[in-house]
Protein backbone atom coordinates (compact mmCIF):
# COMPACT_ATOMS: atom_id res chain seq x y z
CA UNK A 1 0.00 0.00 0.00
CA UNK A 2 1.68 3.39 -1.45
CA UNK A 3 1.59 6.80 0.59
CA UNK A 4 0.20 9.62 -0.91
CA UNK A 5 0.49 13.17 0.74
CA UNK A 6 -2.36 15.45 0.80
CA UNK A 7 -1.38 16.99 -2.58
CA UNK A 8 -1.29 14.01 -4.38
CA UNK A 9 -4.70 12.99 -3.08
CA UNK A 10 -5.89 16.60 -4.08
CA UNK A 11 -4.59 16.15 -7.15
CA UNK A 12 -6.51 12.96 -8.06
CA UNK A 13 -9.82 13.87 -7.13
CA UNK A 14 -9.13 17.62 -8.80
CA UNK A 15 -11.30 16.33 -11.72
CA UNK A 16 -13.58 13.56 -10.86
CA UNK A 17 -17.00 13.37 -9.84
CA UNK A 18 -18.34 12.97 -6.48
CA UNK A 19 -20.41 9.50 -6.62
CA UNK A 20 -20.95 9.17 -2.10
CA UNK A 21 -20.00 11.39 0.31
CA UNK A 22 -20.80 12.33 3.56
CA UNK A 23 -20.31 14.69 6.72
CA UNK A 24 -16.42 14.69 6.08
CA UNK A 25 -16.18 14.87 2.69
CA UNK A 26 -15.76 12.02 -0.39
CA UNK A 27 -16.37 8.87 -0.06
CA UNK A 28 -16.47 7.29 -3.71
CA UNK A 29 -15.95 9.39 -7.17
CA UNK A 30 -15.42 8.51 -10.42
CA UNK A 31 -11.77 9.53 -12.12
CA UNK A 32 -11.35 10.82 -15.83
CA UNK A 33 -10.26 7.55 -17.04
CA UNK A 34 -13.57 6.01 -15.64
CA UNK A 35 -11.92 3.79 -12.62
CA UNK A 36 -13.40 4.72 -9.33
CA UNK A 37 -12.19 5.21 -5.71
CA UNK A 38 -13.12 5.18 -2.85
CA UNK A 39 -11.81 6.43 0.76
CA UNK A 40 -11.69 4.63 3.97
CA UNK A 41 -11.77 6.90 6.81
CA UNK A 42 -10.46 6.33 10.29
CA UNK A 43 -12.78 6.86 13.04
CA UNK A 44 -11.16 6.46 16.15
CA UNK A 45 -7.47 7.11 17.12
CA UNK A 46 -6.97 3.17 18.11
CA UNK A 47 -9.05 0.89 16.12
CA UNK A 48 -7.95 -2.30 14.11
CA UNK A 49 -7.90 0.46 10.93
CA UNK A 50 -4.42 1.08 12.45
CA UNK A 51 -3.24 -2.50 11.43
CA UNK A 52 -5.72 -3.69 9.16
CA UNK A 53 -6.48 -0.86 6.81
CA UNK A 54 -10.10 -1.04 4.99
CA UNK A 55 -8.53 -0.65 1.82
CA UNK A 56 -6.30 -3.83 2.22
CA UNK A 57 -9.42 -5.81 3.37
CA UNK A 58 -10.97 -4.67 0.67
CA UNK A 59 -8.45 -5.78 -1.70
CA UNK A 60 -7.64 -8.67 0.15
CA UNK A 61 -11.79 -9.92 -0.27
CA UNK A 62 -11.67 -9.05 -3.52
CA UNK A 63 -8.98 -11.30 -4.74
CA UNK A 64 -10.54 -14.25 -2.68
CA UNK A 65 -13.63 -13.66 -4.33
CA UNK A 66 -12.62 -13.69 -7.77
CA UNK A 67 -10.91 -16.95 -7.41
CA UNK A 68 -14.82 -17.97 -6.27
CA UNK A 69 -15.02 -17.03 -9.44
CA UNK A 70 -17.44 -14.54 -8.26
CA UNK A 71 -17.40 -11.25 -10.05
CA UNK A 72 -15.37 -8.33 -8.21
CA UNK A 73 -14.34 -4.85 -9.16
CA UNK A 74 -10.63 -5.32 -10.33
CA UNK A 75 -8.22 -3.73 -8.17
CA UNK A 76 -5.94 -1.00 -9.41
CA UNK A 77 -3.87 -0.04 -6.64
CA UNK A 78 -4.71 0.61 -2.91
CA UNK A 79 -3.14 3.54 -1.10
CA UNK A 80 -2.86 5.46 2.40
CA UNK A 81 -3.01 9.22 2.84
CA UNK A 82 -1.16 9.38 6.79
CA UNK A 83 -1.77 13.00 7.48
CA UNK A 84 -5.93 12.69 6.95
CA UNK A 85 -6.31 9.25 8.66
CA UNK A 86 -7.17 8.00 4.95
CA UNK A 87 -7.07 4.78 3.10
CA UNK A 88 -8.42 4.16 -0.31
CA UNK A 89 -8.70 1.82 -2.95
CA UNK A 90 -8.89 2.46 -6.90
CA UNK A 91 -10.54 0.02 -9.21
CA UNK A 92 -12.27 -0.84 -12.32
CA UNK A 93 -16.36 -0.74 -11.59
CA UNK A 94 -17.97 -4.22 -12.78
CA UNK A 95 -20.63 -2.84 -15.26
CA UNK A 96 -24.40 -4.00 -14.34
CA UNK A 97 -26.64 -2.95 -11.95
CA UNK A 98 -28.04 -3.47 -8.22
CA UNK A 99 -30.26 -5.99 -7.75
CA UNK A 100 -32.61 -3.39 -5.80
CA UNK A 101 -32.70 -1.17 -8.44
CA UNK A 102 -33.20 -3.85 -11.40
CA UNK A 103 -35.77 -6.00 -9.57
CA UNK A 104 -37.66 -2.63 -9.02
CA UNK A 105 -38.18 -2.54 -13.18
CA UNK A 106 -39.61 -5.82 -12.86
CA UNK A 107 -42.90 -7.87 -12.60
CA UNK A 108 -43.62 -9.76 -10.43
CA UNK A 109 -43.12 -13.30 -12.19
CA UNK A 110 -39.61 -11.77 -13.78
CA UNK A 111 -38.78 -11.06 -9.82
CA UNK A 112 -39.54 -14.51 -8.84
CA UNK A 113 -36.94 -16.14 -11.40
CA UNK A 114 -34.36 -13.61 -10.03
CA UNK A 115 -35.01 -14.34 -6.36
CA UNK A 116 -34.92 -17.99 -7.03
CA UNK A 117 -31.51 -17.43 -8.62
CA UNK A 118 -30.54 -15.08 -6.11
CA UNK A 119 -31.47 -17.81 -3.43
CA UNK A 120 -29.03 -19.82 -4.90
CA UNK A 121 -26.18 -17.53 -5.26
CA UNK A 122 -26.84 -16.22 -1.52
CA UNK A 123 -26.33 -20.51 -0.69
CA UNK A 124 -23.28 -20.61 -2.65
CA UNK A 125 -22.07 -17.99 -0.27
CA UNK A 126 -22.80 -19.41 2.79
CA UNK A 127 -20.99 -22.78 1.43
CA UNK A 128 -17.90 -21.25 0.50
CA UNK A 129 -17.84 -19.84 4.07
CA UNK A 130 -18.54 -15.75 2.91
CA UNK A 131 -19.85 -14.42 5.68
CA UNK A 132 -20.73 -10.44 4.38
CA UNK A 133 -22.02 -8.05 6.79
CA UNK A 134 -23.37 -5.65 4.67
CA UNK A 135 -25.26 -8.11 2.15
CA UNK A 136 -28.35 -6.58 0.78
CA UNK A 137 -29.75 -5.86 -2.30
CA UNK A 138 -27.67 -2.74 -2.94
CA UNK A 139 -24.12 -4.56 -2.70
CA UNK A 140 -25.28 -7.07 -4.98
CA UNK A 141 -25.14 -6.25 -8.50
CA UNK A 142 -26.19 -8.34 -12.17
CA UNK A 143 -24.74 -8.16 -14.82
CA UNK A 144 -24.99 -8.02 -18.91
CA UNK A 145 -23.95 -11.57 -18.74
CA UNK A 146 -26.85 -12.50 -16.08
CA UNK A 147 -24.45 -13.40 -13.53
CA UNK A 148 -24.38 -11.63 -9.56
CA UNK A 149 -21.58 -9.94 -8.32
CA UNK A 150 -19.99 -8.41 -5.65
CA UNK A 151 -19.43 -4.66 -4.29
CA UNK A 152 -18.60 -2.82 -1.16
CA UNK A 153 -16.81 -5.28 0.64
CA UNK A 154 -14.25 -4.61 3.10
CA UNK A 155 -16.64 -5.52 5.70
CA UNK A 156 -17.05 -9.10 4.84
CA UNK A 157 -15.06 -12.10 6.60
CA UNK A 158 -14.09 -15.58 4.34
CA UNK A 159 -13.80 -18.81 6.29
CA UNK A 160 -12.37 -21.77 5.01
CA UNK A 161 -15.12 -24.03 6.02
CA UNK A 162 -18.97 -23.02 5.23
CA UNK A 163 -20.54 -21.01 7.41
CA UNK A 164 -21.81 -22.46 10.74
CA UNK A 165 -25.66 -21.99 11.51
CA UNK A 166 -25.31 -19.28 13.74
CA UNK A 167 -23.40 -17.50 10.88
CA UNK A 168 -25.95 -18.01 8.57
CA UNK A 169 -28.77 -16.30 10.93
CA UNK A 170 -26.76 -13.49 11.66
CA UNK A 171 -26.36 -12.81 7.79
CA UNK A 172 -29.66 -13.87 7.20
CA UNK A 173 -30.65 -10.09 9.72
CA UNK A 174 -27.58 -7.84 7.70
CA UNK A 175 -29.93 -9.07 4.13
CA UNK A 176 -33.27 -8.31 5.21
CA UNK A 177 -32.94 -5.13 7.40
CA UNK A 178 -33.83 -2.74 4.55
CA UNK A 179 -37.87 -2.79 3.97
CA UNK A 180 -38.27 -2.87 0.26
CA UNK A 181 -35.25 -6.09 0.46
CA UNK A 182 -37.48 -7.79 3.10
CA UNK A 183 -40.62 -7.46 0.94
CA UNK A 184 -39.01 -8.92 -1.34
CA UNK A 185 -37.10 -12.17 -0.11
CA UNK A 186 -38.86 -12.60 2.89
CA UNK A 187 -43.03 -12.39 1.85
CA UNK A 188 -43.73 -12.33 -2.00
CA UNK A 189 -41.08 -14.59 -3.23
CA UNK A 190 -39.65 -16.15 0.01
CA UNK A 191 -40.61 -19.25 -1.48
CA UNK A 192 -38.71 -18.57 -4.82
CA UNK A 193 -35.70 -17.99 -2.41
CA UNK A 194 -35.91 -20.63 -0.52
CA UNK A 195 -36.09 -22.80 -3.48
CA UNK A 196 -32.94 -21.32 -4.99
CA UNK A 197 -30.72 -21.89 -1.46
CA UNK A 198 -31.92 -25.66 -1.00
CA UNK A 199 -30.84 -26.30 -4.84
CA UNK A 200 -27.35 -25.15 -3.49
CA UNK A 201 -27.19 -26.04 0.22
CA UNK A 202 -29.89 -28.96 0.81
CA UNK A 203 -33.28 -29.05 1.55
CA UNK A 204 -32.52 -29.08 5.48
CA UNK A 205 -30.13 -25.86 5.65
CA UNK A 206 -33.69 -24.29 3.45
CA UNK A 207 -35.84 -25.10 6.35
CA UNK A 208 -33.38 -23.21 8.69
CA UNK A 209 -33.14 -20.42 6.70
CA UNK A 210 -36.95 -20.34 6.59
CA UNK A 211 -37.69 -20.73 10.20
CA UNK A 212 -35.04 -17.52 10.38
CA UNK A 213 -37.04 -15.35 8.55
CA UNK A 214 -40.04 -16.22 10.37
CA UNK A 215 -37.95 -15.54 13.14
CA UNK A 216 -37.28 -12.62 12.06
CA UNK A 217 -41.02 -11.28 10.77
CA UNK A 218 -41.96 -12.28 14.08
CA UNK A 219 -40.10 -9.87 16.01
CA UNK A 220 -40.35 -7.14 13.51
CA UNK A 221 -44.13 -6.98 12.53
CA UNK A 222 -45.04 -5.16 9.95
Amino acid sequence: MRSLDEHQLDSLLSDATTIEADGHGVKVASLVDGDYLKLFRRKRLLSSALWSPQAGRFASNAAKLARMDIPVPQIIDTFKVPSRALNGVIYRPLPGQTLRSHWRSLEAAERETEVCRFGEFLGLLHEQGVYFRSLHLGNVLLLPDMRFGLIDFSDMRIATRALSKGLRRRNLQHLLRYEEDRKWLAQDHRAALLQGYAARCGSAAAERLDAGIQALLDSHPG
